[in-house]
């Protein structure tokens, strides 16, 4: 039964225009937070120097601060739409999606010919999850300037739909500009992954290295592509590549621990996991993927007890509704495991795994015909997975259908010719047929 322990995502790149802007002035160069202190004791009045202080706080990450002298221009000059634009991203980067939005839409009813505010506005929608909205927003962002920063978040969108072939022809175009953007390299590698395309996915993610060697995020997607092959232990040079940049990443912590459970390092896993909750309690990733790790372990009451904690903390987690169904199968449980992958697949009809594995719980509870319905869906979604075949060559012999339970026999060992058990089940079905 297939496990998702590390729910790791779709990774792709959603950028807010690179900077505030003026708003109504340009100040001088190399000025100083003291300095435009200093103008404003003597001009409170003056709405340039509170816009270009808050530029500096923004830029060095003081968002509170930045939100506060924008929200002095804005009252300052409430007609300006630079002034809405700036606080906007502010909130944007402050991480309080909602409240970006509004300033957006009033920067554009003032000036609805402003791209990055179109931009900014797209990655807020998508970030609060209404990706049709964003892709709009892209749309008119591209139509006014069309930029690489613009191509790829509008790809990156129609990724998160499913939507490959444009979400490819946008970072194509994306890379037509500016050949040597890491990012658009990233988010295409990662969208590679999602259509199967591992060694591609590669190849962008090497070259987003090559071109930005100091980027933990880089490393960590390029070692996500690495597990999908199974080569784990270039996996977890990856992974600790991303930790010597990033010690405290919880993700690359996450990762690692995933890696290293799927190696068979199982005790090394749970002291990843350990590390990554230790950073932040409230990751249900891991906590999802320290219980399964558990449960291979045979510590079953503390596999329960973390995947429950993950689904309190995240009831929408179709990995975590997956892993938690295997452990229900493995403790006989297959009612509760069915309501588990009935409910990741209700959260996320293109979770393959909980796809596959209910296929295995409908084989263990006698309605073969649906269970190989799951598994041909399965397969559309990844031709080369061998475990898939042996588990509907399963189906198939429990109807008595011989020929086609041999023949997914056959195929899984093309693919894996080191398969023993679809050898062992080929040879014992050749065995009942003489």
């Amino acid at each position: 039964m297939k496990a998702a322990i590390g729910a790791i995502a779709l990774w792709l790149a959603l950028s807010p225009a690179a900077e505030a802007q003026q708003s109504g002035g340009n100040a001088a160069a190399g000025q100083t937070i003291a300095d435009f202190d200093r103008a404003i004791r003597l001009d409170p009045k003056n709405a340039i120097p509170y816009n270009e202080r808050g530029k500096l706080h923004l830029q060095a990450g003081r968002f509170d601060k930045a939100i506060a002298d924008f929200t002095a221009v804005v009252e300052l000059v409430p007609d300006n739409a630079t002034a809405r634009h700036n606080r906007g991203m502010a909130y944007l980067l402050a991480g309080d999606v909602a409240k970006a939005v509004p300033d957006f839409d009033a920067a554009l009813t003032l000036d609805p010919t402003r791209a990055d505010t179109y931009q900014n506005r797209g990655v807020a929608h998508v970030r609060l999850g209404d990706v049709d909205k964003g892709i709009a927003d892209f749309d008119e962002a591209i139509l006014r300037r069309p930029t690489a920063n613009s191509y790829n978040s509008r790809g990156s969108a129609h990724a998160m739909k499913g939507d490959f072939s444009r979400a490819m022809a946008d970072y194509d175009q994306a890379l037509m500009l500016e050949p040597k953007r890491a990012e658009t390299l990233q988010s295409r590698g990662s969208t590679r992954l999602e259509m199967g395309e591992v060694d591609a996915g590669i190849a962008d993610l090497s070259e987003a290295i090559r071109i930005d060697a100091r980027n933990p995020g880089y490393y960590d997607m390029r070692g996500v592509a690495y597990l999908r092959k199974r080569d784990y232990a270039a996996a977890i040079a990856d992974f600790n590549r991303a930790l010597d940049l990033d010690p405290a990443r919880v993700v690359s912590l996450r990762n690692l621990g995933v890696a290293q459970s799927e190696s068979g390092e199982g005790r090394l896993a749970i002291a990843s996991f350990d590390k990554a909750l230790a950073l932040d309690a409230k990751d249900d990733g891991a906590l999802s993927a320290r219980g399964f790790t558990l449960y291979r372990l045979g510590e079953f009451d503390k596999a329960y007890a973390d995947l429950n904690a993950a689904l309190a903390l995240n009831p929408r987690n179709a990995d975590t509704y997956n892993n938690r169904a295997e452990v229900y199968r493995r403790d006989g449980k297959l009612k509760e495991a069915m309501a588990d992958l009935d409910r990741a697949l209700a959260l996320n009809l293109r979770q393959r795994n909980a796809r596959h594995n209910r296929g295995i719980v409908l084989v263990e509870t006698g309605r073969y015909d649906e269970a190989i319905a799951d598994f041909e869906t399965a397969i559309q979604m990844k031709f080369d997975d061998e475990e898939t075949y042996y588990a509907r060559a399963t189906a198939y012999r429990k109807k008595g259908e011989t020929a086609k339970a041999l023949a997914d026999l056959e195929y899984a060992l093309r693919l894996n010719p080191n398969f023993l058990k679809a050898r062992d089940l080929r040879n014992e079905i050749k065995s009942a047929v003489k």
